[in-house]
């Protein structure tokens, strides 16, 4: 994993401000809260700070997310200006954070140019990093000294979001292609869950499995199933989120990472987690495993609710409360949390 100290700068300078409706689910309305929160607290030209420059796109894509679900375009200006500042990226994963979010964005707003960056940069990210050490993958860092599970799933995340936009037949074989050689690398443990990456001898290193590795991976596999039609990559993402959710979290239940030391990581990894983790329950046939997780995530949601005083204060960077450690990325974080929760 990468400690990226960074600036976001002042662009997302958000403009929600949506007033709670009674009829409104409460998702909605704790969502609307958290994003006024988020415009009120951090909405400056220096709040943005506070985060880390990889941050502003997995900011942005939750962004996005609030944006469709609530039909509010009043962040569009906003979320265009932070997708496209692609300044403080120094590794391949940060590359790849903005691929996916120029994916995202392009989405919204068709502007061709965020597509052809996010194409010219995934092939140049699999021109220039991937190669037959370890029998595949791609590096983290451009020196090529580690190889490891969150660069891998954010590529194979944006081949599939790439075949989604574009229907080029090389994006889905480089979907499944990543998809064998990461399935085959030894980092998913026999519970389904996955450690940060690989030691010099290709062996899995049995570093901590952050949420955020669970997260992402979940959001490739859910894809994975989406552009193939077969089913077995979503049951894969089922079995990590359920060993995800009943492992890594609180005696309470709530979702934290299994070591401290994360400094302004830790609270944007809970919200990626929770946003693929919501996309897949989405998907989800009804049954044992879809109620599992939706409960999960309500009960996550009112433990968050509770904890940022029904959306009158900050949310912790600890769900579970105490760390003092607020920021954009802990608020975002919430409210994907809240989205998530209305799946």
């Amino acid at each position: 994993m990468r400690i990226a100290f960074g600036s976001i700068a002042a662009l997302l300078l958000l403009s929600v401000g949506l007033p709670a409706r009674a009829q409104a689910p409460a998702w909605s309305s704790r969502a609307a809260a958290a994003a006024t929160l988020l415009e009120q607290t951090w909405g400056t030209a220096d709040g943005w700070k506070a985060s880390e420059n990889w941050q502003r796109f997995p900011i942005a894509q939750i962004l996005l997310d609030y944006q469709r679900r609530t039909g509010d375009t009043r962040l569009a200006a906003k979320i265009a200006a932070a997708v496209r500042n692609r300044a403080g990226r120094y590794l391949n994963d940060d590359d790849l954070w903005a691929v996916i979010a120029s994916v995202d964005a392009w989405e919204s707003d068709h502007d061709p140019e965020l597509l052809a960056w996010a194409a010219t940069n995934f092939t140049r990210l699999v021109s220039d990093h991937w190669d037959d050490h370890c029998g595949g993958g791609i590096w983290w860092d451009p020196r090529h000294g580690y190889k490891n599970a969150i660069t891998n799933e954010l590529l194979l995340t944006a081949a599939t979001r790439l075949y989604r936009a574009t229907g080029q037949q090389a994006y889905r074989d480089w979907s499944l292609h990543i998809w064998d050689w990461f399935a085959a690398s030894g980092m998913i443990g026999p519970d389904g869950l996955v450690n940060d990456g690989l030691d010099p001898l290709c062996r899995n290193n049995g570093a901590p499995r952050y949420t955020y590795n669970q997260g992402v991976l979940l959001g490739g596999l859910n894809d994975l199933t989406a552009i193939t039609g077969d089913p077995q990559y979503r049951a894969i993402a089922v079995r990590t989120a359920l060993a995800a959710t009943r492992t890594l979290v609180t005696p309470q239940g709530l979702l934290t990472e299994p070591s401290d030391g994360l400094g302004a990581d830790g609270p944007m990894f809970k919200g990626v987690f929770v946003f693929h983790l919501g996309h897949l329950v989405a998907a989800m046939p009804d049954g044992p495993d879809r109620t599992e997780l939706s409960e999960w995530l309500t009960r996550n949601g009112d433990a968050v609710w509770a904890l940022s005083g029904e959306g009158s204060q900050p949310v912790d960077g600890l769900w579970s409360g105490g760390s003092g450690q607020t920021g954009a990325a802990a608020e975002v974080s919430a409210l994907a949390l809240f989205l998530a929760a209305g799946a």
